[in-house]
């Protein structure tokens, strides 16, 4: 047992060791293949190079040539896996090293196509033992061998024979580190040029078109708006051109270096102009208001960002340019989509514009993080992606403009009309005057019909009675009557006593209105109660008249209202009544519901139907008393209070004719 232990375990330990020779072996071949199976490159063409070199990440940016020569030695070089490299915005120093094999005699150009590195350091060898070296950047000026324009391009020494040639190249800048690298001949060069350069005027001739045409609409139209699109055209296209896209050597090497050390200033005031231009393009005080705030936010980040780059911070300027960018494009397209569904109609084309600068810097910002892979069109998608944004944003001042003059030309109608009908308006105003000045000349004349009916009142219908009044005292004084005498002439006066309570309750209650806003007290009162009250009272007069007074009412009905208005209504009413009802006649009283009202009407007959006229009688001037049936007087205030009290008490007061009958009635809001 103990032997075929121990013969197991050889076994494995044999196993074990096989495995790790295996491992090792794979190992070795993997790390000479990343670090130096990359053949030299021999077809020159105008193309990057990111897959064809290897590179090596100096984080203390301190190795010199021979550490670097030594590390790749040692294998520790990368292979490229995107056509441009991309190294972020990283403190790091990073060495790239290209192998190729020229022609004999022919002129090669190694380009580094980017304008904005600050340190690039090229050594070049070959197998003959011969060097050069190169040092240049966007910070210095050009030396022999090395031409600056809107990227780096480096003459490599032309050889007499065909051999293998090396570049070790240092890259090193406080920015985002991009480095697009073409090896290429004099022909492929002058072609590769020629072609990038033919897209670029395309988007510069257009920028400048928009720059021009709008400057030259503010100054015409006056219209700010158009400012600061002006602005954000002159300062956006300013930071493509001078620093992304590297045009500021055409105004010399001094402007070039000075903007390279302050990149970011022009993207801080775009953001400024870009800010003022969507808020007076959206009316964003009025239509969007709760925004406003949040644009100020996003500007105090453009002033930082301002401040930072112009003292010199280029690495921080670099990842607050990246975030405010992307938060500027968010923020104004989220304003413009709600500023149109509020009905801003020029906002689709900002919407568009908008929708393309956001899918540019989406794209970026995954190129930026290695999501997606840097290529040629990566490059270039920043200014054309911005190009069609300003083109897009002037359809939207364009339409913007349109909508404006149709207003306009509206107005200018409006206008019009308003010219034409101007006489029509002026005697349509006398004949207002006209009308208003014949109405305040019969309100005068009522006025002083009801003065001369007041002091016709109070000089017969109320002397007369009390006149004779006082007479029967004084006769009773005397003793002149006897009792039966007395009595039969007190008796033969009540009427007249209660005519003169019921003419002075009712010219008190309308001299009050008169004088003071009609009040209502509502409360809920009972109508059976209060009809009741009032039956006893009229009774005897029915009596007097022989006149039969039939009641039809349903138990506890209720209303709700001033009680003591109601009560002179009904008095009025029932005196009306009783004093029009020719003897012997019938009254009728009905009392119900009718949804939330209360309805109280009273039917009675009159001798002559055709003589009444209800429209006269609901009428606002007070009209001539009128005699009952066996001279009762009355003074004509009776009906026009009703009608007022009705009202006040938020219900409706109507008179009708049916054959020989009238019907005056009012409803008035359920208890």
């Amino acid at each position: 047992m103990f032997f075929k232990q121990r013969i197991s375990l050889v076994k494995n330990n044999k196993f074990k060791a096989y495995f790790k020779l295996i491992l090792l072996a794979i190992c070795l071949i993997s790390f000479n293949a990343s670090a130096s199976s990359l053949p030299p490159i021999t077809k020159f063409d105008y193309l990057s190079l990111g897959k064809k070199v290897t590179y090596l990440e100096d984080k203390t940016a301190n190795l010199t040539l021979a550490n670097v020569r030594q590390a790749d030695s040692a294998g520790k070089f990368i292979i490229g896996t995107q056509d441009i490299l991309n190294f972020g915005n990283s403190k790091s120093a990073f060495w790239i090293k290209i192998k190729y094999i020229p022609s004999k005699y022919v002129q090669n150009y190694f380009t580094v196509d980017v304008p904005n590195i600050e340190n690039i350091d090229l050594y070049w060898f070959n197998s003959l033992g011969d060097k050069k070296t190169f040092y240049t950047g966007c910070f210095l000026k050009g030396t022999d061998g090395v031409q600056i324009t809107n990227n780096f391009v480096f003459n490599l020494p032309i050889q007499d024979v065909s051999q293998e040639n090396t570049i070790y190249l240092r890259v090193k800048t406080a920015n985002i580190l991009m480095v697009p690298l073409k090896l290429s001949a004099v022909d492929k060069t002058m072609q590769g040029r020629i072609y990038k350069d033919s897209i670029e005027f395309i988007y510069i001739g257009i920028l400048i078109a928009l720059l021009l045409f709008n400057l030259f609409l503010f100054f015409s139209v006056r219209d700010i708006t158009y400012l600061y699109y002006t602005l954000y055209v002159f300062t956006l296209s300013a930071y493509m051109l001078l620093y992304i896209r590297g045009y500021s050597y055409l105004f010399g090497e001094d402007f070039r270096i000075l903007v390279n050390h302050y990149p970011h200033v022009f993207l801080s005031l775009s953001v400024f102009s870009s800010l003022g231009f969507c808020m007076k393009f959206l009316t964003l005080r009025k239509l969007l208001p709760n925004f406003v705030t949040l644009y100020y936010i996003v500007g105090s980040a453009g002033l930082i960002l301002l401040i930072v780059s112009l003292s010199g911070f280029k690495s921080t300027g670099s990842q607050i340019a990246q975030y405010l960018t992307i938060t500027v494009a968010l923020l104004v397209w989220i304003s413009g989509i709600v500023a149109y569904k509020r009905g801003h109609k020029p906002a689709k084309y900002y919407i568009l514009a908008w929708s393309f600068i956001w899918v540019t810097v989406a794209i970026v910002t995954l190129t930026l993080a290695n999501v997606l892979d840097s290529t040629e069109f990566t490059m270039q998608l920043v200014p054309i992606g911005s190009t069609l944004e300003l083109l897009l944003l002037s359809f939207a001042l364009g339409d913007r403009y349109k909508t404006i003059i149709q207003k306009e030309q509206s107005v200018r109608d409006e206008n019009l009309m308003l010219v034409r009908t101007q006489n029509q308006r002026l005697e349509e105003n006398v004949m207002v005057r006209t009308l208003q000045l014949s109405k305040t000349i019969k309100e005068l004349e009522s006025s002083n019909a009801i003065k001369n009916k007041l002091f016709s009142i109070i000089a017969h219908d109320l002397r007369s009675p009390l006149n004779s009044l006082i007479s029967i005292l004084s006769l009773n004084d005397m003793e002149a009557l006897t009792i039966d005498e007395l009595r039969l002439m007190l008796k033969e006066n009540k009427q007249n006593i209660e005519t003169i309570y019921n003419t002075l309750n009712n010219l008190l209650y309308w001299a009050k209105d008169q004088m003071t806003e009609v009040r209502t007290e509502p409360k809920t009162i009972d109508l059976n109660k209060l009809l009741a009250e009032l039956m006893l009272i009229y009774q005897p007069l029915l009596e007097k008249k022989e006149i039969e007074c039939k009641v039809t009412q349903i138990t506890n009905c209720f209303a709700y209202a001033d009680i003591n208005q109601i009560r002179l209504v009904l008095r009025n009413m029932i005196d009306n009544a009783i004093k029009f009802t020719p003897r012997g006649s019938k009254i009728t009283i009905n009392l119900q519901y009718l949804a939330d009202k209360a309805l109280l009407e009273i039917a009675n007959p009159v001798a002559d139907a055709s003589k009444i006229n209800a429209a006269e009688l609901l009428g606002l001037n007070v009209t001539e008393g009128t005699y009952g049936t066996e001279n009762e007087k009355g003074v004509g205030l009776g009906l026009q209070l009703c009608k007022e009290y009705i009202e006040t008490n938020k219900g409706t007061f109507e008179i009708n004719l049916q054959n020989d009958l009238v019907i005056v009635s009012f409803k008035i809001p359920k208890g």
